[in-house]
């Protein structure tokens, strides 16, 4: 699904920062780990936490256009009735952003794999985004990292 037309927002400033956490969120912690300092292996993996939820990925750039053995995990942090959802988000080259479906956390922790995302214009940014639901309702977002791509 691509969504044209929205801009991320501070994605300069995300790109400087590698963590950006809404007004709404509480504190959260993000790590990333050292890219790969090899042209032939450029992995990432990227973590953030906030209250109640943290969310990590890891991946591989394969091209300026193609990320590969992508691996999502979501953790529900805090028995509260409410659990979290992680998803990625990446901007294009023309700033377009297009993202993954809210992958739902239900039973403590769960991780999902997914073989590669392809995008025809380019992938420049690509970010992890972690929320808090009620039912099926959205209650807030808690924290969100990310990485530009080191291809592009």
């Amino acid at each position: 699904m691509r969504t044209r037309g929205m801009k991320l927002a501070a994605a300069a400033a995300l790109a400087a920062a590698a963590v950006t956490i809404p007004a709404t969120a509480a504190p959260a912690a993000a790590t990333t780990a050292p890219a790969a300092t090899t042209a032939a292996a450029a992995s990432v993996k990227l973590s953030c936490s906030g209250s109640g939820g943290k969310g990590s990925a890891a991946w591989n750039w394969k091209s300026k256009n193609e990320i590969r053995s992508i691996t999502l995990r979501g953790k529900d942090t805090k028995a509260d009735g409410r659990h979290p959802a992680v998803r990625i988000v990446w901007t294009d080259k023309r700033g377009h952003t297009s993202a993954t479906p809210w992958r739902h956390v239900r039973n403590g922790e769960t991780h999902w794999s997914t073989p590669s995302i392809y995008d025809r214009d380019g992938i420049k940014y690509l970010e992890i985004g972690v929320r808090k639901y009620r039912g099926n309702s959205v209650d807030r977002d808690i924290c969100e990292a990310g990485r530009p791509n080191p291809r592009g």
